[in-house]
């Protein structure tokens, strides 16, 4: 009942509202052959039919044939062709604009749509107004063009100066409006720029002279005034300034005030009414132009500081956001560090599109939970920071709330309630405030031992303070790591593995391995580079580094390079998964001298299940070049057998955990790693692969190794990583 009312009551507004722009046009606008210079209800009746749908155009048939019967009575074999003329063109216009643009935007391309469908309104209006003005001798045939003109100009100018406004006014898209361009100009601006346009307007009024060119000249003013508005003012505020202009120089033409003469001639009134056309399309477009500019230039803003996946800022976003608040703060802040408990599971058993879902459904909490008065990021896969205006103590509230809600929270997928719980770390800071990258240390710290004590709970810095800065110092090892790829203090080691069967020569095959040196020259051991790596997101540049330093020495040394079948290089999860890297190492094998049969490709099992069809991908391109791989640390991960029919590799690397364990095989445990080493050599040999022993130490466990049918050992049993350079004889250890 009350949308019926509402639909009748709209109904009624836009008849008034059409109907009050053709009664201005016919009482002020009209030339000596009874067509208006300027028809703003073809405007109207465009833009509440656009707004509202096709079903409003009789509401434009309605308010034409009010007009006739209260103020402009017409013939009545004219009669139907009037009421027709703009209903049945308007529609066709609407149709036209719907059928090649179902949802209007801000943009030139959508402008000029319109202005195409306002043009084929205007010439279907004037084609059924004129043959009615035809068939009622209301014109004679010889002035049928110049009527025809006029008329379609008429419409034209009306759609130009009126439509835009009204879309506006209506919201054609509300979501699409919402981010329009903001405005440049001041108060002070806009003030002048007003004085301005009303002295051109006054000027065009009192200046100009009949039979001059003052009129045109000063007319030409507002539009200068026009484009203005356009570079610096709100789209509505143009649109509103043109439709203004437009009808006052409209109302001095058809009035003949202002030294106009009223349009007599074909050429007077194409010239007239074009010079109008002109006056109200360019600085709509123009402000289009600038404002698909600001859109771009947001749209690009948006993708450098925004996670894709959840809306919220990314990590380098919030770190230069959370610097400058540190810096300029005075108040308290409190940085609080969320990371979800074993997501990782949920990728594996659910899907990656199901961790996703799960991640937006997070920050959904994390956003609803703390608001827009925080600086809110999504700073890593399943990681959350949140950079408060908040005590200790208001954050701790909030915090513990958060973890609640993800504990309750459930994503239905594939007919599963998924869950998790989440880590939080809380570091609180008072003006003035320590560092950013020691409230993130501290605070990373402070999550990890949450994680540490069985996670879903909270873990305040100042609970455990000495804890704490024992995992800050790590952090901040890690950071020297992360130093010392960038200054190129990595170097090369090498560890044989050697053939149990029939061995040979010890460069033959082997690892390559890294180590690292700080600051001061001491050689650091290759987790803590490794880890850092892996969070930082370096992986890729680390691998890179390395694979490309090893290509590098074997190609200087040929004598050396002569030696080798087979050279062995450590993968990362994350480069697996990068795109430029495989490009990278392929285009260095094509052009190295070296044969890419030479090197072996060691990935982890675990790094495997992350992404199992890029892995793939990766996989077949690298063993499409001649390429071999491994599968190190085989025996630990979530699903050991199950995808090896699929995965194409070389060697399986035995897990260490599993080899040591054989030095006494009636120790606890030693029956089961005898069981698990016996397992994977036999499904290797099963699917035509061969078993490397990883950490074999003792000659018992070489002996062990060799009756459980294992293809290859390595290890200190053989011989302690050295420098490549050691390695291959062409220097002396140390």
């Amino acid at each position: 009942m009350q949308a019926g009312l509402a639909s009748v009551l709209r109904g009624a507004l836009l008849t008034g509202l059409y109907f009050a722009g053709a009664v201005i046009a016919v009482l002020y606008l009209r030339t000596p052959a009874d067509v208006t210079l300027f028809w703003p209800a073809a405007g109207i009746g465009y833009a509440v039919v656009l707004r509202y749908g096709l079903k409003q155009a009789p509401t434009i048939a309605l308010a034409q044939l009010l007009l006739h019967l209260f103020v402009v009575p017409a013939p009545s074999t004219f009669l139907v062709f009037s009421v027709a003329s703009d209903a049945v063109a308007t529609e066709v216009a609407v149709a036209y604009v719907q059928y090649r643009r179902k949802q209007l935007q801000f943009r030139i391309n959508d402008g000029l749509l319109l202005l195409r469908g306002g043009l084929l309104l205007g010439a279907i209006s004037a084609a059924i107004g004129t043959v009615g003005m035809l068939q009622a001798n209301m014109v004679a045939a010889d002035d049928l063009l110049r009527v025809s003109l006029q008329w379609f100009l008429g419409d034209v100018l009306g759609i130009t100066a009126v439509t835009p406004s009204l879309l506006f006014l209506f919201n054609v898209n509300r979501r699409n409006t919402a981010h329009l361009m903001p405005p440049e100009g001041g108060r002070q601006e806009r003030v002048m720029w007003a004085l301005l346009m009303l002295l051109a307007l006054l000027a065009a009024f009192f200046i100009g002279r009949e039979g001059s060119m003052y009129p045109l000249a000063l007319a030409s003013l507002p539009l200068a005034l026009l484009l203005w508005s356009a570079a610096r003012y709100p789209p509505m505020f143009t649109a509103c300034a043109t439709m203004g202009v437009t009808v006052f120089l409209s109302l001095m033409l058809g009035l003949g005030v202002g030294g106009f003469d009223r349009p007599e001639t074909l050429q007077d009134t194409t010239l007239m009414m074009g010079a109008l056309v002109v006056h109200s399309v360019i600085p709509m477009l123009l402000v289009a132009s600038y404002q698909e500019r600001f859109n771009a230039m947001a749209a690009l803003h948006h993708r450098a500081t925004r996670d894709p996946l959840t809306g919220l800022l990314n990590r380098d976003a919030f770190e230069e956001q959370a610097r400058a608040a540190l810096s300029d703060g005075t108040e308290t802040l409190t940085l609080l560090y969320t990371d979800l408990d074993h997501f990782k599971l949920v990728n594996d058993s659910a899907s990656h599109v199901a961790g996703d879902e799960m991640i937006r459904s997070v920050a959904a909490l994390v956003r609803s939970e703390f608001g827009d008065t925080a600086l809110i990021a999504r700073t890593g896969g399943d990681e959350f920071a949140v950079l408060a205006r908040l005590d200790a103590a208001g954050a701790n509230t909030r915090g513990r709330r958060l973890l609640s809600a993800i504990e309750a929270m459930r994503v239905a997928w594939q007919g599963q309630n998924l869950g998790t719980t989440a880590s939080i770390g809380l570091t609180t800071s008072q003006p003035p405030h320590m560092a950013f990258d020691e409230l993130l240390s501290k605070t990373d710290a402070a999550c990890f031992e949450a994680k540490e004590l069985g996670g879903n709970r909270l873990f305040a810095t100042e609970q455990n303070a000495e804890g704490i800065g024992v995992r800050t110092r790590q952090m901040h090892s890690a950071m020297a790591a992360r130093e010392a790829l960038d200054q190129r203090r990595v170097e090369l080691w090498c560890q044989p593995i050697v053939d149990l069967r029939s061995p040979g020569p010890e460069q033959a095959h082997f690892e390559v391995l890294m180590r690292w040196r700080d600051a001061e020259g001491n050689l650091r051991p290759p987790g803590e580079l490794i880890a850092a790596a892996e969070r930082y997101r370096m992986g890729p540049r680390l691998d890179r580094y390395v694979c490309g330093e090893v290509l590098a020495w074997l190609e200087s040394h040929p004598e050396a390079a002569a030696k080798v079948e087979q050279c062995s290089i450590n993968l990362g999860a994350a480069t697996l998964t990068d795109e430029d890297f495989s490009d990278y190492f392929a285009n260095r094998l094509r052009r190295s001298p070296l044969r890419p049969e030479q090197f072996c490709l060691e990935i982890t099992e675990t790094s495997v299940v992350r992404d199992m069809t890029r892995t793939r991908r990766f996989i077949g391109r690298m063993r499409d070049l001649g390429c071999r791989f491994a599968l190190d640390d085989f025996g630990t991960g979530f699903c050991s057998f199950g995808y090896l029919r699929d995965l194409d590799v070389d060697y399986l690397k035995i897990d260490g955990s599993f080899v040591r364990d054989l030095d006494d095989i009636h120790a606890e445990g030693s029956g089961l790693s005898e069981a698990v080493v016996r397992s994977i050599t036999e499904i290797a040999h099963l699917l035509g692969k061969r078993a490397v022993g990883e950490q074999a130490e003792t000659e018992l466990q070489l002996q062990h190794l060799r009756t459980l049918g294992v293809d290859y050992a390595q290890g200190y049993v053989f011989q302690r990583p050295q420098p490549i350079d050691v390695f291959f004889g062409l220097a002396e250890p140390d």
